[in-house]
């Protein structure tokens, strides 16, 4: 028994079954190394893992479970029960012979509530994430909302539709091929309306942690979560974030950012910084 399977018994009636059976997939156990029973007890219990037991030949992880056959809740009539009671029926034989269909019972009711453990069911779990994420409407303003919220829970979040200005680069006009007419733009660069939605995220701090700047957080989450499923969808954006008191004042130093920080004032100042503005598009 290796320590960190010393350190999970020790603690594990501080484990969810859904964390616990991710962290015995990390340490090489497969779903058909892993069985379950239920604590043989006729009262509620205060914690859903009542234990955890590891074997090395075969290799087995055997959690034992408040639910099933044989807990405090069980299906099955007092009859049966007070036949152990009453040592009408030997405990181990009961127990074992129950425990055979509780394993089964409880592994199905787990992969039920857990769909992305039952590998049966769905290969790959993320992939099925992804495809089920695209299939909402994403540049809508309830499905935006909750996406900003999942991603920046410690934010107020506000999404509102506006008419935004988009940047069209357009080619350079060539003598004889190049028509005049109302249509005709001269430049390089053109400016159209179009339909957007206006993103504001609010805090009351500067900071996110350990001194760096909020902006740079939104900024590098933006990019890692939002930006690449947005892509896919094609929606015009502008986003800004709103610090509603900023105590700090701009000082010439390590880690002092131009633009994010006050100008010194005798006042609580909010600020206003935009963080994107632009069209998503692969």
């Amino acid at each position: 028994m290796t320590a960190l399977e010393k350190k999970i018994i020790q603690n594990i009636w501080r484990f969810e079954p859904f964390s616990l059976l991710i962290l015995l997939t990390y340490l090489g156990y497969g779903m058909n190394e892993i069985l379950f029973r239920s604590n043989f007890s006729t009262s509620s219990q205060s914690r859903l893992i009542e234990s955890i037991e590891f074997q090395d030949t075969p290799k087995k992880a055997i959690i034992c479970l408040n639910l099933g056959l044989l807990g405090g809740q069980s299906v099955l009539p007092n009859y049966l029960f007070r036949q152990v009671d009453n040592e009408s029926v030997d405990e181990d034989l009961f127990a074992g012979f129950f425990g055979y269909f509780d394993d089964r019972l409880l592994r199905r009711f787990l992969l039920a509530i857990y769909p992305e453990l039952n590998q049966s069911l769905i290969q790959n779990w993320e992939s099925e994430k992804s495809s089920t994420l695209y299939t909402m409407k994403l540049d809508s303003i309830a499905a935006l909302h909750w996406l900003m919220q999942l991603v920046f829970p410690e934010l107020q979040v506000r999404v509102e539709k506006v008419t935004l200005k988009r940047h069209v680069i357009l080619s350079s006009p060539i003598l004889g091929k190049f028509h005049l007419g109302h249509q005709t733009v001269f430049g390089k660069r053109k400016e159209t309306p179009m339909p957007g939605k206006l993103i504001t995220l609010i805090t009351d701090e500067g900071d996110f942690v350990n001194g760096q700047p909020w902006p740079h957080e939104v900024n590098q989450r933006l990019q890692r979560l939002i930006f690449p499923l947005l892509r896919n969808v094609g929606v015009c954006l502008e986003i800004w974030l709103v610090i509603r008191s900023q105590v700090t004042a701009l000082s010439l130093k390590q880690n002092s950012y131009l633009g994010y920080e006050n100008i010194y004032s005798d006042k609580l100042q909010s600020r206003r910084i935009r963080i994107f503005s632009g069209y998503l598009s692969d």
